[in-house]
């Protein structure tokens, strides 16, 4: 059997959930980002997100991520729902040579509290163990957002530690705290 690094490239996949569809973002999909992600409330708690976000910055966030998904580097999706649009994004970093990824979320703000970053974790975790043989799926978080750790935990993933003051964010170091699920203890919805 050929090594997942060595495969083909495959199109970008489209998920569906009970409630979402995860789908390739498009440029279209910018001024979303830029509004969503911008928030103060979803920026400071992610690593990468910066603030302000400016113009221009969801465009060059969008572009590449077809070739990351090329290159088996990341699969990221934007979640979306029928009567919001747009919600937020889901994602896999990619480590195929050890058979691992890292899942990456975050959801704007007013669709906080209804179960989106759970759901659309949950369908791109089904889809690395299920369609990508992942062994080992990993989620990381500061630990003054608690929210994550606990969409964590829904999906099964169990803590297995704190890395103290491990990055920075607005040069203030941050705890993370760092869960996984290995293939062996997944249930695939």
């Amino acid at each position: 059997m050929r090594p997942l690094h060595d495969a083909p490239a495959m199109p970008m996949p489209i998920l569906k959930t009970e409630r979402l569809l995860l789908r390739p973002f498009q440029l279209t999909d910018a001024p979303t980002v830029q509004r969503l992600a911008g928030d103060l409330e979803v920026a400071s708690t992610t690593l990468t997100i910066p603030h302000p976000y400016e113009d221009g910055m969801a465009e060059d966030w969008i572009e590449p991520h077809g070739a990351f998904w090329a290159e088996k580097k990341a699969l990221i999706l934007a979640v979306t729902t029928d009567a919001d649009g747009l919600v937020g994004t889901v994602g896999l970093r990619l480590r195929l040579e050890h058979l691992r990824a890292e899942l990456v979320y975050w959801i704007g703000v007013p669709f906080w509290n209804r179960g989106y970053a759970t759901e659309s974790a949950r369908a791109m975790m089904d889809f690395g163990f299920d369609s990508l043989g992942l062994n080992r799926i990993e989620g990381h978080y500061f630990t003054r957002n608690p929210a994550s750790g606990r969409v964590m935990e829904k999906l099964g993933m169990t803590l297995e530690g704190v890395c103290r003051q491990y990055v920075l964010k607005e040069d203030e170091p941050e705890d993370l705290a760092v869960y996984a699920i290995l293939l062996s203890e997944h249930i695939s919805s």
